[in-house]
């Protein structure tokens, strides 16, 4: 997810292939006063009071359901760590590594006193450096550094049964090449700040003034060089265009003065084939090294050194980080106190041996099976959703029917924890235990090259509030995190729970057949299963629904991109019709429900879906996610999402509208 694939792993450059239920819901806040009828703004109708009553905090960028239940999540997480402080543990086991890895973040004064010696050591090699090609080995070799070309193992998108190298695109801070691009005032003021903030960096680096300006300059240009050779967010979704396999040997010939024997030898890894998500880059590498200097280079690598370890340096620098990527990018004001910050902390750097902690107390055996009756409702809706399609013809259906039927599914936890036994962390190093684990992560990635892919492993920790879809492995995951209020309540109401997890399950199917996912066939391989009509008017139809998102205005000239998002709100459609058609299976031949706060159980359905998406959000933070998130902001999840369900439309007494305005993909 920087040739540095230990930061920025393939993922990143096919993030596509991980179609993720992420945190992203934002909506600005209105006025409960100004509450409007169902028919005419749902997310008003159901969520005006609670946005009204709970604004964003000054520690956040955005505040919703996602938010709510995470924080909670950390609270009991919290609870567990600190369990863990009174207690003695031999060296290397997980506990251990968390309790001293919690001490060591909230040893402030030891991180302090240690000042800038930790980087020195990688400073050093870095101006060492002889040549541009001395820095491509490096950069294999130092987590946090970067290069305008990025790698690492993943799964092959045309053979899933073995593990490949990737190559793409990397190098951008801003992660986005329209914040370097784009002449929209809201981009040149990032831009402005953005060269601010590295002056800043290099000022308390040591660097004068008149260097640290000079030095923002030059990064401030090597970036903006990378970002016109990157892909378009949009061409991206498609992974028949960033699929290229060449030879080890073609790669070399695209790039012939990059010394990639010496960077392979710096992994351990001998490759007979390349897959390149961007081969433009690549050709033109040498042209993008050749612009800027030597010393300019390492200004660079050394930057995105400090930047992406700015949390494990002295305060200054880490408030410097935060006051540019937290509060100009997303509006958040304040920092959060230190403890909390050291939760997020150990969550992100060892997330699975928390996990262990985490469902052992918190995640009951009966939830799993629960919801794995709900998935399998959901199949069963999907089987007869598929089987309903007017504009697929029969061939087509046969193929969806069988990539559904092979339909996996992981609940809760993983069945093997990744051991970090050999991971060496104590209570006065956070620098050191960063780049430790940092390290071990590249070389678990690095040792799958070659061998058969691990149908067990997972890519999100137990307590995450999230869920996702794996094209490659044909599978769908839910862990613990999520399976609980108000996304999932055990023995609670069973129309909120469908609205709530079970269109989450309903979405995650979906991104089996989404315009990115429909390109995987069932044994989880980049294959076009489809009709060439089939596929026509499949296009035609998410064309419609693109269009329709796209003009949704979130802030004042501010669009929802529906190019961008498609594959998102494909999901999140047939979540919700997938949701509701496995609610009406449940119900069926059983005595309706009574009214819960006034409404029916089919009203409660749409309910638990607007309280799952229902959020507030800073300014920043939705031009920001506009920007770089594929999903849709909360209130166009909500409304427009909804628009086209006519089964919404007769639950509130709507009117329908035509026939021929309303886009059903699945």
């Amino acid at each position: 997810m920087d040739l540095n694939y230990c930061i920025t792993r393939p993922k990143k450059a096919i993030t596509m292939i991980s179609t993720v239920l992420l945190l992203a819901s934002q909506a600005m806040a209105q006025n409960s006063s100004d509450k409007k009828s169902p028919c005419e703004d749902f997310d008003n109708y159901i969520n005006a009071e609670w946005k009204a009553a709970n604004p964003v905090p000054a520690t956040e960028s955005r505040w919703g359901s996602f938010n709510i239940l995470n924080q909670d999540n950390e609270k009991k997480i919290r609870g567990l760590i600190e369990d863990l402080q009174g207690e003695t543990y031999a060296k290397n086991t997980y506990q251990q590594q968390i309790k001293d890895l919690y001490q060591s973040f909230l040893n402030v004064d030891a991180r302090n006193a240690q000042g800038l010696e930790p980087l020195k050591k990688f400073f050093r090699a870095i101006d060492d450096a002889k040549n541009f090609n001395d820095l491509v080995v490096l950069n294999a070799l130092i987590p946090g550094t970067a290069l305008p070309v990025d790698g690492g193992v993943e799964q092959d998108m045309m053979d899933s049964k073995v593990m490949a190298f990737y190559l793409s695109h990397s190098g951008l801070s801003l992660g986005d090449r329209d914040y370097y691009l784009s002449d929209s005032e809201d981009k040149v003021k990032i831009r402005e700040q953005f060269k601010a903030y590295i002056q800043k960096l290099e000022e308390l680096l040591g660097n004068s003034s008149k260097k640290s300006e000079k030095i923002s300059q030059s990064i401030m240009s090597i970036e903006t060089d990378i970002a016109h050779y990157y892909i378009p967010k949009e061409e991206m979704r498609d992974p028949f265009k960033i699929y290229h396999k060449f030879t080890y040997e073609e790669v070399k010939n695209m790039s012939p003065t990059i010394n990639w024997d010496a960077y392979f030898r710096g992994v351990n890894i001998h490759p007979e084939t390349v897959i390149v998500i961007n081969p433009n880059i690549i050709k033109n590498y040498q042209k993008i090294v050749d612009g800027h200097s030597l010393k300019d280079w390492k200004e660079y690598m050394k930057f995105h050194l400090v930047t992406s370890m700015a949390s494990y340096l002295p305060e200054p620098i880490e408030k410097a980080s935060f006051d540019f990527f937290n509060t100009a990018l997303s509006g958040v004001k304040q920092q959060k106190p230190i403890i909390e910050r050291s939760i997020r902390r150990i969550n992100s750097l060892l997330g699975e041996p928390l996990g262990r902690l985490f469902v052992n107390k918190y995640f009951p055996a009966s939830y799993k099976a629960d919801v794995e009756h709900m998935i399998e409702n959901m199949r069963a809706a999907f089987k007869d959703q598929i089987n309903g399609l007017t504009w697929m013809s029969d061939t087509t259906k046969q193929a969806a029917l069988k990539k559904l039927s092979t339909f996996t599914y992981k609940i809760g936890y993983p069945n093997k924890w990744t051991n970090y036994s050999s991971v060496d962390i104590d209570s006065n190093h956070v620098f050191e235990n960063v780049m430790n684990i940092k390290k071990f992560n590249i070389q678990q990635m690095l040792d799958k090259y070659g061998k058969p892919v691990d149908k067990e492993k997972w890519e999100m920790d137990p307590q995450t509030v999230n869920a996702y879809y794996n094209p490659m492995l044909n599978e769908i995951v839910f862990p613990a995190g999520i399976l609980q209020p108000p996304f999932y309540e055990a023995n609670g109401d069973k129309a909120a729970n469908y609205g709530g997890i079970g269109a989450v399950i309903g979405h995650e199917f979906s991104h089996g057949f989404d315009d990115q996912g429909s390109k995987f066939d069932a044994d989880g391989n980049l294959n076009d299963w489809w009709t060439a009509t089939d596929r026509k008017k499949f296009n035609a139809l998410t064309e419609k629904l693109a269009d329709e998102y796209s003009a949704y205005e979130i802030l004042p000239g501010v669009h929802v991109n529906g190019k961008f998002t498609l594959g998102e709100n494909i999901a999140d459609q047939g979540g919700i019709i997938l949701g509701y058609n496995a609610l009406m299976k449940e119900m069926e031949n059983k005595p309706e429900p009574p009214l819960v706060d006034g409404m029916n159980y089919k009203q409660r359905f749409f309910y638990g879906w607007a309280k799952v998406w229902r959020s507030n959000s800073t300014e920043e933070s939705l031009k920001q996610l506009i920007t770089i998130d594929p999903h849709a902001p909360a209130k166009a999840r909500i409304n427009v999402t909804l628009s086209n369900i006519q089964e919404f439309y007769d639950a509130f007494g709507c009117p329908r509208p035509a026939a021929d305005k309303m886009v059903i993909i699945w």
